[in-house]
């Protein structure tokens, strides 16, 4: 059967249930009006709203398949009218039925999630970032906003599409132009606390793993003005660049910060030699670019059974999911155009340096340029 066939027979289904729901919804409240047994109307009540979930979720999912949920409601009886008016107040069309979906699961997130930890958490805004971490409240306030934010992107960072994305209505598009329509003022508070948090966040991260994602970011200040020296003067402030700016963090990070101005200052250029090795290297190129791409297909899988392990966390209220989550959000959270856990995977292959010099090599623009310059003179010739 093909993709198309199958769709319609799922819409066709949906469409289907619709009725049933709708009937038994129907059914169970006349046998509510009729019923004079207190525990025996808390039953049918209970009923009612378990077929109004379904019925939803019937309606939702018939719209995902790109079905108009009204062409299977021309029929139906006044009383069932009210009842689609009551669970979709803004209509039933297809866009607008996708819409309200990720609206109302936001609005969970906000009113239901977010305003329990308030009540049993709290934290010094003042206090810095990884200790505001160790607060259930920071953290549900982080988990909300990236949440948000990844259902905002067409694709994930390795250029995959992202199936977490929602185009009926995501926040970085929508929220500005559409927030005093779907969300309360005080709702529109607790998003703008959210995303505070996501930024602060995202930014210790950054800042943590600093020398990774500036890696690329120095060499290209001299990029305006190769042809303006000689190529002997070209390779010097390439080198130079390298061993001051680039190579000083990663320098940091494997020896500590106890090193003296000198004892950096020589172990930087030692690493730039290596690097200038490394590209002269096809073959150690070649494997490196090799590591990485295995690196990323396993960050791509990695990625995707821990969010499978969110979501029975979440389902089964399993111990753990606070820090599943914080792992989930690191992982995915991008560093000089690749994702963490990219990142990580590579260091763990390779080292911290070797590492950092796949990186650097991937996402220098001027890579060939600065290939053909630093090997073309002897180290005591550009000045290392």
């Amino acid at each position: 059967m093909s993709d198309d066939k199958k769709t319609e027979k799922q819409i066709d289904s949906y469409g289907k249930h619709i009725k049933v729901w709708l009937n038994e919804i129907e059914k169970n409240y006349l046998k509510l009006e009729k019923e004079e047994n207190e525990r025996k109307k808390g039953k049918i009540r209970d009923k009612i709203e378990e077929h109004k979930g379904i019925l939803k979720r019937d309606m939702e999912r018939l719209a995902k398949c790109g079905g108009s949920p009204e062409m299977f409601l021309g029929n139906i009886t006044a009383f069932q009218r009210k009842i689609i008016d009551e669970l979709f107040p803004s209509g039933v069309d297809r866009d607008t039925v996708a819409i309200e979906k990720e609206i109302q699961r936001i609005k969970k997130m906000l009113n239901e999630d977010l305003k329990e930890a308030m009540e049993k958490y709290t934290y010094d805004p003042d206090d810095p970032v990884e200790i505001k971490q160790k607060s259930k409240l920071f953290e549900k306030e982080a988990y909300i906003s990236w949440n948000m934010m990844r259902a905002s992107n067409p694709k994930s960072l390795s250029g995959a599409v992202n199936k977490h994305y929602n185009d009926s209505w995501n926040y970085v598009r929508d929220y500005d132009s559409t927030k005093d329509k779907y969300f309360s003022p005080e709702e529109q508070k607790l998003i703008a606390n959210c995303m505070q948090t996501y930024e602060a966040e995202l930014a210790y991260y950054r800042q943590k793993r600093a020398w990774m994602g500036r890696l690329g970011e120095s060499l290209c200040k001299t990029a305006e003005k190769i042809g303006e020296w000689g190529d002997i003067t070209q390779a010097r402030i390439f080198a130079d660049n390298l061993s001051r700016e680039v190579f000083i963090n990663p320098v940091k990070e494997i020896e500590g910060e106890k090193l003296s101005k000198e004892e950096l200052s020589e172990k930087s250029k030692a690493m730039t030699r290596r690097y200038i090795q490394f590209i002269a290297d096809e073959k150690a190129v070649e494997e490196g670019l090799r590591v990485m791409k295995e690196c990323e297909e396993q960050a791509d899988r990695q990625l995707e059974e821990l969010e499978q392990g969110v979501q029975s966390a979440e389902d089964l209220s399993l111990p753990g999911l606070r820090e599943l989550k914080k792992t989930v959000r690191m992982a995915e959270d991008e560093v000089g155009g690749v994702n963490m856990l990219t990142c990580l995977l590579l260091r763990e292959r390779l080292g911290i340096e070797k590492a950092g010099f796949v990186l650097l090599y991937t996402y220098d623009k001027l890579k060939e340029d600065r290939k053909e310059l630093l090997t073309s003179y002897t180290f005591e010739e550009l000045g290392l």
